[in-house]
C-alpha cells in the first residue's frame, strides 16, 4: 500500500490540472463569477471528498487515527486557502465559518463507522454527505465558531 500512495504523490498529472484550472479561472475571471453558488457547492463536496482521501491515505501508512483526521482535514482545506490566497482573500479557515470544523467532524464519522465495519463506500457517502450538508447548513443559518474579542 505504501508503494501506491508513493505513486499518487509522485504523479505531476494532479498539479498540472490544478495549474489549468487557475490559470482558466484567472483568464475567465469576469465570466465566471456569476457561478458564485455553483463553486461554493463545488467547494463544499471537494471538502467532503479530500477529507476522506486524505485520511484515507494516512490510515493506510499505518498512522494514528487522530492523526488521520487532521491530515484529512488539512487535505481538505489547503487548497481553499491557496485559492484565497491568490485571489487576495482572507482563507474561509481564517475566518469564522464553519469550514474545517466540518471536515473534523467528518473525519471522525468516519472513523466511528469504520468501527463499526460499515462498508467503505457505504461509509465514504455518508461521511462526504455529512460533511456537505454541514457546510451548507452553516453558511444557510449562518452558523459560526465564537471568535475572540
Amino acid at each position: 500500500r505504501i508503494e501506491e500512495v508513493h505513486k499518487l504523490i509522485q504523479d505531476l498529472n494532479y498539479l498540472i490540472i490544478i495549474a489549468c484550472g487557475c490559470i482558466g479561472g484567472l483568464i475567465f475571471k469576469q465570466n465566471i463569477q456569476y457561478l458564485r453558488r455553483t463553486m461554493f457547492l463545488f467547494d463544499t463536496i471537494g471538502i467532503g471528498l479530500f477529507t476522506i482521501l486524505g485520511l484515507q491515505k494516512t490510515l493506510a501508512l499505518d498512522i494514528s487515527p487522530i492523526i488521520a483526521v487532521m491530515m484529512g482535514s488539512v487535505s481538505a482545506v489547503f487548497g481553499g486557502v491557496i485559492r484565497d490566497v491568490l485571489c487576495n482573500e482572507v482563507p474561509l479557515i481564517f475566518r469564522k465559518e464553519i469550514y474545517a470544523t466540518a471536515c473534523i467532524f467528518g473525519g471522525c464519522l468516519f472513523l466511528v463507522l469504520d468501527h463499526f465495519n460499515v462498508a467503505e463506500t457505504v461509509n465514504m457517502l455518508i461521511t462526504i454527505t455529512a460533511i456537505i450538508i454541514i457546510r451548507i447548513l452553516a453558511v444557510r443559518y449562518h452558523w459560526s465558531l465564537p471568535v475572540k474579542a
